[in-house]
């Protein structure tokens, strides 16, 4: 969709329906050395129902000085199926990386299905953020777990600890917004409501984030290669929302893209 000398846009879409019941999605991205890297994802994605269970499963590899920015779309389980949904990222160096998941039980009318959740993230040190979330029918109806609530939206920020962008005013967009700053060098805000994301804070910190590491991005790109700063335009595209029409994945950096199994 974008791309210059030190990275890419790539837009993520799918060429057949999915998830289907029994399909195993997997997507590798490896963001090279000193590259950038923002997928966008063009649709949200519904875990049909069905007998065999479904899953989701991303793995994620950021070089030093590397950066990857993905705002996923929402994540929708329909009734009468298991799904589980695994995240992987591995950080080296200085690299970064933020994500953003929209997850919504149910589609209309419904109350949606059996919902598993990992994230598992980690840098040369060690772990970074382990997170299990069991949201199955069963679980989501304990006491303090999810009760009535249909969606979760979510926005982690790894490799460095941005601050929240502010708050919204009470009661306008559900239960409320929590930021958890990490132990180590990290940052999650998890918005969580009945309706279908009229969270006002997670979409609008996304882009903070986003354009603070991307600033961080290109002052460190700028400092090491004085000489390339000013060929490299396409860096300020990243901040700018896709075309429409823009589907098709733009070559970049070798490495610096995204791999997707049929």
């Amino acid at each position: 969709m974008d791309h210059d000398a030190g990275g890419a846009r790539v837009g993520l879409l799918a060429t057949q329906a999915l998830l289907l019941s029994g399909d195993d999605v997997r997507i590798d991205v490896d963001v090279a050395p000193g590259a950038w890297l923002d997928v966008v994802e063009t649709t949200g994605t519904v875990a049909y129902e069905g007998e065999a269970p479904s899953s989701w499963t991303v793995d994620v590899t950021v070089g030093d000085g590397a950066l990857l920015t993905w705002a996923g779309k929402p994540f929708v389980v329909s009734d009468e199926i298991a799904t589980h949904r695994r995240t992987r990222i591995r950080l080296h160096g200085t690299g970064k990386a933020l994500m953003q998941e929209k997850i919504v039980l149910g589609r209309a009318g419904q109350l949606g299905g059996d919902l598993s959740m990992c994230l598992e993230a980690s840098d040369d040190t060690g772990p970074v953020q382990v997170e299990h979330l069991n949201l199955g029918q069963q679980a989501r109806q304990m006491p303090g777990v999810f009760g009535n609530l249909r969606s979760m939206d979510t926005v982690t920020a790894l490799g460095w600890t941005p601050e929240p962008t502010g708050e919204p005013k009470a009661g306008t967009t559900g239960p409320g917004e929590t930021y958890f700053p990490l132990d180590r060098s990290g940052a999650v805000l998890r918005w969580m409501g009945i309706g279908r994301f009229r969270d006002q804070l997670c979409d609008a910190t996304f882009t903070t984030w986003r354009e603070e590491a991307m600033r961080d991005y290109r002052h460190r790109h700028a400092t090491r290669n004085p000489g390339h700063a000013k060929e490299e335009t396409g860096l300020r595209e990243v901040d700018r929302e896709p075309a429409a029409d823009g589907l098709a994945a733009a070559a970049g950096r070798p490495r610096a893209g995204t791999r997707r199994a049929p």
